[in-house]
């Protein structure tokens, strides 16, 4: 084993652990959780997989339009970790379910997954206050589910470079 797969081998462990962590800061409802998950992203998509550069201009575009509205957002909601484990966790289960089917199917499956985690949370007890269903439930889903959604998403597409990787 040369120098040169010792690199790539490092920097995929650390790209994995960047996506990791950008999934831990989801959960606990983080600024940098967008930008650590595109990070990795990005390492793999430059380093381990051999592909254009379209993926990686899309989800860095995503990425910048996710942390500018997560700029514009009031200190209020976005430090609010009210149902954040609900419409984290659906949107990552609904990205694995989708991406079981296609990699187009894994950012519908995070969408519905973020909206059901919420709909999910705005039934207990501690999530009445979310009022479902009004426009402040809607406004409150569309600020914490569109970080969720495309944080998993990238994570999605990072384990589907890496599986087409480890198949050859």
């Amino acid at each position: 084993m040369g120098t040169a797969a010792t690199v790539i081998i490092a920097i995929t462990v650390v790209c994995i652990l960047l996506l990791i962590a950008g999934i831990i800061l989801t959960f606990m409802s983080s600024r940098l959780a967008c930008v650590t998950t595109y990070l990795g992203l990005l390492g793999i998509g430059l380093t381990v997989v051999n592909i254009s550069a379209t993926p990686l201009v899309f989800w860095g575009i995503s990425t910048g339009i996710v942390i500018c509205l997560e700029y514009m957002l009031p200190k209020k909601i976005t430090s609010s970790r009210l149902g954040i484990g609900y419409i984290a966790g659906a949107a990552l289960a609904g990205t694995f379910v989708g991406l079981a089917m296609s990699h187009e199917w894994m950012i519908i499956g995070a969408v519905a997954g973020a909206t059901l985690g919420g709909i999910a949370y705005s039934r207990t007890p501690a999530g009445r206050i979310m009022e479902f269903p009004s426009s402040k439930f809607l406004n409150y889903l569309c600020a914490k589910g569109l970080p969720a959604v495309v944080t998993m998403c990238m994570v999605g597409t990072s384990v589907l470079w890496l599986a087409a990787i480890l198949n050859q």
